[in-house]
């Protein structure tokens, strides 16, 4: 029997029912598996603070809720950043979570300990109020999907209107947060098929 698809979603909004939420609640109505939800501003999980215990340790010292999701983001087949976008960002929120991963790195450069991550498929959501703030944000989140080896990035939903249209009504969006979705469905039936 195949193991269930497990997908973790990086969401760096701080506002309930709002345009990134319009696009996760979406994706979330067609992704199969299991599916978990990270907030820092919800379920309050520090930024690093350089501490440099990992420089020496295996682990992070904050102890928080980040120390479950560390398993399960080694053993997740997707991962999916969404953001709203903040001066041309992803949203401080969501790079709180993204330093957490330090602790990888400062495990291979100061301790030679190379902790490969399986190969996993990334799908980049954002809503913002204008065309053109993607850029940034996306360079960012694929600097981030790099380190976590999902790269190529599978999907790109972008909602870039929000002032004027909030993303739940974005009909182009809410169809590709869905299509993203069913993309993940068929990449991880397709790579069960073949093992």
């Amino acid at each position: 029997m195949v193991n269930p698809m497990k997908t973790l979603i990086l969401n760096g909004s701080t506002r309930r029912n709002g345009d990134t939420d319009a696009l996760i609640n979406e994706f979330c109505n067609n992704i199969l598996g299991e599916v978990k939800v990270v907030s820092s501003h919800f379920d309050e999980i520090s930024p690093c603070i350089d501490c440099r215990f990992c420089w020496g340790n295996d682990g992070c010292s904050l102890n928080d809720k980040m120390q479950e999701i560390y398993n399960y983001l080694e053993e997740c087949d997707n991962i999916v950043i969404a953001s709203p976008i903040w001066f041309s960002e992803l949203s401080g929120p969501l790079l709180n979570v993204a330093s957490r991963v330090q602790m990888y790195y400062a495990s291979k450069r100061f301790r030679g300990i190379d902790k490969i991550f399986k190969k996993k498929n990334g799908v980049l959501m954002l809503a913002g109020a204008e065309k053109g703030t993607e850029e940034k944000a996306s360079t960012t989140a694929h600097t981030i999907f790099k380190f976590l080896n999902a790269l190529p990035c599978v999907s790109n939903v972008f909602s870039l209107d929000t002032d004027n249209v909030p993303a739940a009504d974005d009909i182009y969006a809410i169809y590709k947060a869905g299509e993203a979705a069913k993309l993940l469905n068929s990449l991880y039936e397709m790579s069960s098929q073949t093992t």
